[in-house]
C-alpha cells in the first residue's frame, strides 16, 4: 500500500524528506480536485492519504463523500506551515473517539 500526499510545496518538501514518494502539489495548471480524481482512479494501491487542512477545505464535499463511500485509504488531515486552523474539524480525533469510545484531549 502506498502513501500519497496532497499539500502545498513547503509541506511537500518535508514529506518527501520523510520518505513519501508520491506528493501532489496543486498549482495554477492542476487543481487539488484534479489530483483528487487521479487518486480516486488508483484507489486500490493507496493505503494512506495525507492532506493539508487548507486543501481539505478546498476539496470540501468531494472529500466528505469519499469518506462516506470508502474505509480505505485512511485520510489524515495535517496543518500546513500556517498552523492548525481554529475552526477545522479534526477527523482523526473523531475516528479515534468512535473506535475507542473516549475523546482524546490535547
Amino acid at each position: 500500500m502506498n502513501v500519497i500526499a496532497v499539500c502545498d510545496k513547503d509541506t511537500a518538501a518535508g514529506l518527501r524528506l520523510a520518505g513519501i514518494e508520491t506528493v501532489y502539489v496543486p498549482n495554477d495548471e492542476r487543481t487539488a480536485i484534479q489530483y483528487w480524481h487521479e487518486i480516486e482512479e488508483n484507489i486500490e494501491s493507496i493505503g494512506l492519504v495525507i492532506v493539508t487542512e487548507a486543501i481539505a477545505e478546498e476539496l470540501g464535499k468531494e472529500l466528505v463523500e469519499f469518506r462516506l463511500r470508502n474505509i480505505i485509504p485512511i485520510i489524515v488531515e495535517i496543518p500546513d506551515k500556517q498552523g492548525r486552523k481554529p475552526d477545522h474539524i479534526d477527523y482523526t480525533s473523531y475516528l479515534i473517539k468512535k473506535a475507542v469510545g473516549m475523546e482524546i484531549k490535547r
